[in-house]
């Protein structure tokens, strides 16, 4: 069944790279910064945060791939939000945050310690790397705005 909100399905930080997140109830997003606790904020202003989409998990699950959100170094995990589609430029807004999208996020070796399948299977499918233009708490279940989607070229943006 698909989402028909968008949403923050959930918040994850780690003090600590090069290991799992921790779920949390909420966090503070800060500006040109990170989140608030992340081993990842202050690194790189590219990639401040990260994002990744539950329903990637659930076809996982449906191929008998289980992989815990915890496990995959993402800091938002969104529901109702197609993140393969977004391009870099665009924003969401969360709560009173908002984020733009720079990269997309590459499967890194360390998932073959979940399943030795997992970096070719989410090759593309792997969530986005955004900056923080405004802060704000974040937590699950709040909703998702769209915003400042770029416009794909042979369009006319009238």
């Amino acid at each position: 069944m698909q989402a028909t909100s968008k949403t923050i399905f959930g918040v994850y930080v780690s003090p600590n790279r090069g290991e799992g997140k921790v779920a949390v109830d909420s966090a503070e997003l800060i500006a040109d910064y990170g989140i608030q606790g992340d081993a990842h904020a202050g690194q790189n202003p590219h990639r401040q945060i990260s994002l990744f989409e539950i329903e990637v998990l659930r076809e996982l699950a449906a191929e008998n791939i289980h992989v815990a959100p915890e496990s995959l170094s993402a800091n938002l995990i969104t529901e109702g939000i197609n993140l393969r589609a977004l391009e870099p430029g665009a924003q969401l807004r969360i709560g009173e945050a908002v984020i733009e999208l720079c990269e997309t996020r590459k499967p890194c070796g360390s998932l073959t310690k979940l399943d030795h399948r997992l970096p070719k299977r989410l090759y593309q499918q792997c969530g986005l790397m955004g900056r923080i233009l405004k802060g704000g708490a974040v937590r699950p279940g709040v909703e998702v705005e769209l915003l400042n989607l770029p416009v794909e070229q042979g369009q006319s943006g009238e």
